[in-house]
C-alpha cells in the first residue's frame, strides 16, 4: 500500500502526541509500547521496533510491531538486527541512519522475508539518553524511497524525547526494585530473626534469596571444620543440594570461603573454579551463578551461593544484595547456633544430672532448693515437690555455716568447697556426707551445685582401721619399752673389747628406739586428730634439734651412701615447743628424704629466721614430687605410686602436718617432677 509523506501539521500533531504519551509515563514496557505505536501509525510503517539497553548492552526490553499488531518474542526475532544489522550499526556509531533501499544498502542485515517483500526503506536512530545511547528505534516501509530525510529528523526529534524518557523510566524503575529490594531484606531481617531454630533460619534465608534474586536455586552451606556443608536448599533440585559436602577451596562455593570474596558469573561451566562432575552429581545445570561469603566480624561462618536467574541474567546490584542478606543471615546463624549448643549443653546436663547416682541438690544462692535429681529424692526421702523450697540447711545438719559468710565469696570466685556433713532424711536418719558445693550457671543465672557423696562405709572402715592401729601400737608400746632396756643392760655388761658384739647391741638398741618413735608419732598422731593432745612447750633450740635429728638418721643414710648436710646457722631464735615432739618432725623429714633419695644423692637440712618465724628445709635430690600430689601426701595412708619405690604405711607427713600445725606453723613442699623435693615448715616465735 502507498504511503503519502507527512506533513508538516501531521508531524507537530505526532510529536505533540509522543510528548504526551511520555509526560508522566514511568512504566517503561507501557511507555515504549506507546511510542512505537504512535510513531508506527503516523509514520505509516509496516514494521517497527524498539530495543532498550542496560549499562552492560545488555537487552533490557524490547517491541516488535508488524502490520500494526505486536509480535510476541521480540528478542529472539531482533537479535539478528543487533549482531549484524541496521540497528546495531546505529548503536556502534551512536548516530541515526537513512536506508533509502534495502537492497542496496550494506548496513541492513538480509532478513528472512527480503524475498517476498522486496525492496524496503528504512530508518533507525539512537535513543540518547543524558550519557550513554539507551537503546534504538527502527521503522520500515514499503516498498523503497518512502522515507526521506525530513523522516529521519521527525524520527530523530521523537527519539530524543523517549530516549530520555526511557532512562528516567529506567531509573524509577530501578529506584523502584531497589525500594522493593529494601523492604523485602527488612522483611527478611524480620523473618530470619524470628526463630532461634537454626534449621528454620538456614530455610528462611534459603527461600528469600531465592525470591530476592529471582533465580531458579538457591542453597545456604556453613563451614565446619575444612569442610563447606551445604545444609539447606530451596528451588530446583533442592534435594539434591543439600547435605553435599565440599572441601574448603573446592567448587565455587569453596573458593567463596577460602579467599572470603564474592563471586559472580555468566558461565558457570567455563569458569576454572567450578567443580567439573558437580552437575551431575546434583542433577542441576548451572549456567550462571553468584556466591558471597557469610561473615562473623572476619571470620567466613557460611556461604549463599544462587544459581541461574529466572530471565537469564543477573541484575547489577546481584552480589550487593546478597552480601546483604548474607549480613543479616550471619547474626542470626550465630544466634540460632548458640541457642543450639545451650540447649544441647543444658540436654547433656540433665542427663548428668538425673542419672548420677550421687545425690544431687541446686540451690539459688540464699540457699533455697531449686531442683533434685532421682538420686536425691531417694536418699533424702521427700517428694522432688517437698524438696524444693526447702533450705539446704534444713536437711545438711553440719557444715553449712560458710553459706552467705565470708567462705561464700570463694564460691562466687569459681572455687570449690568440699567438706562433710550429716544429712537428715525426711524419716530422721542420718547420713554422713562428703559435700562437694560450687558455684553453676544454669539458663543464664547462678546457682549452687551440691553433690553429696555418703561416706558412712568409708567412715566406718576408718574407724576400723584406726582402732587396730591404736591397739597394735598400745600393744607394741610396753614390749618395745622392755626391748631397749634390755638392750641397754646387755650393752652395759659386755666387756668393752667385744667390739662385734657392742656394734650388734647399737644397731638393734637404734631400730627399737626408731620403732619406739614410730609408736610414739601414731598415737600422738590420734591424739592431735582428737584435739587431746597436750604439748609440754619449753624455749628450744633448733639448731640442737636438727642436730639430734641428723645424727638419729646419719647411719641410714651411710647405710645408702647419701651424703647428709646440716646448714643451720648458730643463733636462731629460741622456739616456744614440744621439744620432742618437733624433734620427731624434722627426724620424719629427714628419714624420709633419705628413703627417696638414689645412692651418691644428698639430703640437706636447713633453717633460716624471718620476722615472726623460723623456717626449717629439708632439700632431698630425689625422683621430686607432682604438683598434683604436693596437698594429697599429707593425708594419712597416702603414698606416691611409683615402680620400686619405697614402701610405707603413709602417716609420717600426716603427723607432721598435724604436729607443726598444733605449733600454729605451715608445712608444705616444694617440687617438680625429675626436680627433687624441699620439704618447709615454720614455728613462730
Amino acid at each position: 500500500m502507498p504511503t503519502t509523506p507527512l506533513s508538516e501539521q501531521r508531524r507537530l500533531g505526532l510529536l505533540y502526541r509522543i510528548s504526551r504519551e511520555i509526560s508522566g509515563r514511568l512504566d517503561l514496557a507501557e511507555l515504549l509500547q506507546r511510542v512505537l505505536q504512535a510513531t508506527v501509525d503516523n509514520a505509516q510503517a509496516k514494521t517497527g521496533s524498539v530495543i532498550v539497553l542496560n549499562e552492560q548492552n545488555d537487552v533490557l526490553y524490547s517491541a516488535l510491531m508488524m502490520d500494526n499488531a505486536f509480535q510476541p518474542d521480540p528478542e529472539r526475532r531482533l537479535a539478528g538486527t543487533l549482531n549484524g544489522g541496521l540497528a546495531g550499526w546505529v548503536l556502534t556509531n551512536r548516530q541515526p541512519a537513512l536506508v533509502v533501499d534495502t537492497t542496496r544498502d550494506p548496513r541492513w542485515g538480509r532478513r528472512p522475508d527480503d524475498e517476498a517483500v522486496g525492496p524496503k526503506s528504512a530508518i533507525a536512530v539512537p535513543l540518547l539518553g543524558r550519557a550513554r545511547v539507551v537503546g534504538v528505534l527502527t521503522l520500515v516501509r514499503v516498498p523503497a524511497d518512502t522515507f526521506d530525510k525530513d523522516d529521519l529528523v521527525l524520527l530523530t526529534a521523537i527519539a530524543d524525547q523517549a530516549g530520555v524518557a526511557v532512562e528516567n523510566a529506567q531509573l524509577y524503575a530501578e529506584s523502584e526494585r531497589r525500594a522493593q529490594a529494601m523492604r523485602a531484606l527488612a522483611d527478611t531481617a524480620q523473618a530470619i530473626n524470628s526463630t532461634l531454630r537454626l534449621d528454620e533460619v538456614l530455610h528462611r534465608v534459603a527461600q528469600y534469596a531465592q525470591s530476592l534474586l529471582r533465580v531458579e536455586t538457591a542453597a545456604i552451606a556453613l563451614v565446619r571444620g575444612g569442610q563447606v556443608d551445604f545444609r539447606e536448599s530451596v528451588g530446583r533440585m533442592a534435594d539434591r543440594i543439600k547435605g553435599l559436602d565440599l572441601k574448603v577451596g573446592d567448587g565455587i562455593a569453596g573458593w567463596v570461603v577460602a579467599n572470603n570474596q564474592s563471586v559472580i558469573t555468566t558461565n558457570v561451566p567455563g569458569d576454572p573454579r567450578f567443580r567439573r562432575g558437580l552437575d551431575q552429581q546434583t542433577g542441576l545445570l548451572t549456567l550462571a551463578g553468584a556466591a558471597v561469603p557469610v561473615r562473623l566480624q572476619d571470620t567466613v561462618i557460611g556461604v549463599i551461593e544462587v544459581m541461574n536467574p529466572v530471565d537469564g541474567r543477573f541484575a547489577a546490584d546481584t552480589l550487593s544484595l546478597l552480601e546483604s542478606l548474607a549480613s543479616l543471615a550471619a547474626t542470626a546463624i550465630v544466634h540460632a547456633q548458640q541457642v543450639e549448643e545451650l540447649k544441647a549443653a543444658e540436654s547433656r546436663f540433665s542427663s548428668l544430672f538425673e542419672d548420677n547416682i550421687d545425690p544431687i541438690i541446686i540451690t539459688n544462692q540464699d540457699g533455697l532448693i531449686t531442683d533434685a535429681n532421682r538420686k536425691a529424692v531417694e536418699v533424702f526421702g521427700y517428694g522432688r515437690d517437698e524438696l524444693i523450697g526447702l533450705r539446704v540447711t534444713t536437711v545438711h545438719r553440719m557444715g553449712t555455716a560458710f553459706l552467705g559468710s565470708d567462705r561464700f565469696k570463694h564460691l562466687r570466685g569459681g572455687q570449690e568447697i568440699t567438706y562433710q556433713t550429716r544429712i537428715t532424711t525426711k524419716q530422721g536418719v542420718e547420713i554422713p556426707m562428703e559435700v562437694h558445693a560450687k558455684l553453676i550457671q544454669r539458663k543464664g543465672q547462678e546457682f549452687i551445685q551440691w553433690i553429696q557423696r555418703d561416706i558412712t562405709e568409708r567412715l566406718q572402715l576408718e574407724e576400723m582401721r584406726n582402732d587396730l592401729i591404736s591397739m597394735i601400737f598400745h600393744d607394741l608400746r610396753s614390749p618395745l619399752g622392755n626391748i631397749i632396756s634390755s638392750l641397754d643392760v646387755v650393752q652395759a655388761s659386755i666387756p668393752p673389747e667385744s667390739e662385734t658384739e657392742h656394734a650388734l647391741l647399737t644397731i638393734a638398741n637404734r631400730s627399737a628406739l626408731r620403732m619406739s618413735r614410730l609408736v610414739d608419732s601414731l598415737l600422738d598422731l590420734r591424739r592431735l586428730e582428737a584435739g587431746q593432745m597436750n604439748l609440754t612447750k619449753e624455749q628450744t633450740d633448733l639448731n640442737t634439734l636438727a642436730s639430734d635429728a641428723v645424727e638419729l638418721v646419719m647411719p641410714i643414710a651411710e647405710g645408702k651412701n647419701i651424703r647428709l648436710r646440716k646448714d643451720v646457722p648458730a643463733r636462731l631464735p629460741m622456739v616456744d615447743v614440744d621439744a620432742d615432739m618437733i624433734r620427731r618432725v624434722i627426724t620424719n623429714l629427714i628419714e624420709n628424704a633419705v628413703k627417696y633419695t638414689p645412692g651418691e644423692g644428698t639430703v640437706t637440712v636447713s633453717a633460716k629466721a624471718g620476722a615472726r618465724e623460723v623456717t626449717v628445709s629439708v632439700k632431698d635430690t630425689g625422683p621430686g614430687i607432682p604438683a598434683g600430689e604436693h596437698q594429697r601426701i599429707f593425708s594419712k595412708f597416702t603414698r606416691l605410686q611409683r615402680e620400686a619405690a619405697p614402701k610405707g604405711l603413709g602417716l609420717g607427713l600426716a603427723f607432721c602436718k598435724l604436729a607443726v600445725e598444733a605449733h600454729a606453723g605451715r608445712i608444705w613442699v616444694e617440687s617438680a617432677s625429675g626436680q627433687g623435693a624441699t620439704f618447709n615448715f615454720t614455728l613462730p616465735y
